[in-house]
């Protein structure tokens, strides 16, 4: 059976055509956009093997329609143990949804920074076949500084919670949809310096897409 990964599409601010969670997509095969901040549904929610929830601009404590439907379908999701990847915005909502702590971002993450792949020596399915630590794109407004009792496998920078599994959640700051071509781009849109965005990371060195591939597998083995 080919995995079948729905992208929880939560920009908000950008056309139906959702180029954002279209990175996504470039990086992961069989997969659909759900552009649930559009209104799109999903009819039942084992309708996928797999799903990620995208990054946002949005703020996690919104009162829209779309982040109330959001929070119902990861509940489900986590119910019933299906896979799921969380991503920046999607980190912060699995947090609040199970009783971690999302705050407003202070000290600021913009451009590849360095994160920890490993928990002391324990290896980390999500990571596996990574550098320790790992260059991955940041760029977040809040920051979870406590994972959901109950979390494993939690890893810290000295800015906030970079990573923990809650259940079938895996559920990460970083972005690892972004590759350096989309990081140029999104420097040059915000009038970023491009050579500290990207902080050393080169075309050889970027590795952080192969998360996406791990998330895959981890959904493959799933079914």
């Amino acid at each position: 059976m080919h995995n079948k990964i729905g992208i929880l599409n939560c920009y908000s601010d950008e056309p139906i055509s959702a180029p954002s969670a279209q990175l996504f997509v470039d990086n992961i095969p069989n997969t659909k956009i759900i552009n649930l901040c559009h209104g799109e549904e999903i009819d039942y929610v084992n309708k996928f093997n797999g799903y990620i929830v995208s990054g946002s601009r949005s703020y996690h404590k919104d009162q829209d329609e779309w982040i109330t439907n959001l929070i119902e379908i990861i509940k489900q999701i986590y119910n019933k143990n299906i896979p799921c990847l969380a991503v920046c915005f999607g980190h912060q909502v699995v947090a609040d949804i199970f009783g971690g702590t999302t705050v407003k971002n202070i000290a600021g993450e913009e451009g590849f920074q360095e994160v920890p792949t490993k928990e002391g020596d324990e290896s980390i399915r999500l990571f596996n076949g990574l550098s320790n630590p790992l260059k991955i794109y940041q760029s977040h407004n809040d920051a979870v500084i406590k994972a959901p009792p109950g979390s494993i496998q939690i890893i810290n920078n000295e800015k906030c919670v970079q990573y923990f599994q809650f259940g079938s959640i895996y559920s990460i700051q970083s972005h690892p949809e972004i590759d350096i071509v989309a990081a140029k781009r999104f420097a040059k849109r915000d009038n970023k310096n491009v050579k500290t965005v990207l902080n050393g990371v080169n075309e050889q060195s970027f590795q952080s897409y192969k998360i996406l591939e791990n998330f895959s597998k981890i959904v493959e083995n799933s079914i």
